[in-house]
């Protein structure tokens, strides 16, 4: 699951775009909410997304215990959930 830190998980996931592999992030997610939850946020660490290009893009994130959740990447590497409708 990675490091801990200031009461977020710290988790390296792997990137999807439209089923393709784009590669790995380092992404922080508060301790107090679950990945299974059915909103969280989390926050990229570092600045590879601006390097992507994935600032405003909607992609796939897989986590290690195997769930998958499509998000939205916005301003600053914050992290939105997409709850499907």
């Amino acid at each position: 699951m990675g490091a801990s830190s200031q009461n977020n998980q710290i988790q390296d996931v792997l990137v999807y775009a439209a089923e393709n592999f784009l590669g790995y992030l380092s992404v922080s997610v508060a301790e107090s909410v679950s990945t299974e939850a059915l909103s969280w946020e989390g926050q990229i660490l570092g600045s590879d997304y601006l390097v992507w290009g994935l600032n405003h893009r909607r992609v796939r994130l897989k986590f290690k215990d195997g769930s998958e959740f499509d998000v939205i990447i916005r301003p600053g590497g914050k992290v939105s959930r997409i709850l499907d409708d």
